[in-house]
């Protein structure tokens, strides 16, 4: 975990990156406003200080934790993972303990608009469909499940330009 303000850091002894077991950080007194849960942890590095705020990173389907975050569920949720199968299942987990959890940049206009940077997923998820996604991401999950734009696509998060990626992470909030 990373602490995106000043305020914030001082309550833990002035630490910016914390590493530690869920139950010590379930015992944190950080009243965050907003949380910004990432997949990888070159992205929740490159954020920039944002009041009331802390980022997550690198829990892949590890986001169960999140449930066991009390000062999580009152704060306003972002997540922002690959766009790829397992991006959808994470994002798709990770609402099951915190049910208002907005997406960012894992829509089909981002998807399409970086082709020249998509990889291949070498194994998608299993599942068809996702209970908890939202319609819009439902129909992405399913176009890239059924590859209707090339076999297996996959847009890294770490791919996308950082200036692009974080105007629309702070516009998230």
């Amino acid at each position: 975990m990373r602490i995106l303000d000043e305020s914030l850091r001082q309550r833990v002894g002035g630490l910016n990156d914390i590493s530690a077991p869920w139950e010590q950080l379930a015992e944190l007194d950080l009243p965050v406003i907003k949380v910004f849960i990432v997949e990888n942890l070159q992205t929740g590095l490159a954020f920039d200080d944002l009041p009331g705020s802390v980022v997550i990173m690198q829990l892949g389907y590890g986001v169960d934790v999140l449930g066991r975050l009390p000062w999580i569920t009152t704060a306003h949720c972002v997540y922002w993972g690959d766009l790829d199968t397992h991006g959808f299942a994470i994002l798709n987990r990770a609402r099951c303990h915190l049910p208002g959890l907005k997406s960012v940049l894992m829509d089909e206009e981002t998807l399409r608009s970086h082709q020249d940077l998509w990889v291949e997923e070498k194994d998608q998820h299993a599942a068809e469909t996702l209970p908890l996604l939202t319609d819009p991401e439902q129909a992405v999950y399913q176009s890239i499940k059924r590859n209707a734009w090339g076999q297996n696509v996959r847009l890294e998060q770490e791919r996308i330009a950082w200036d692009v990626a974080w105007k629309t992470l702070q516009q998230a909030i």
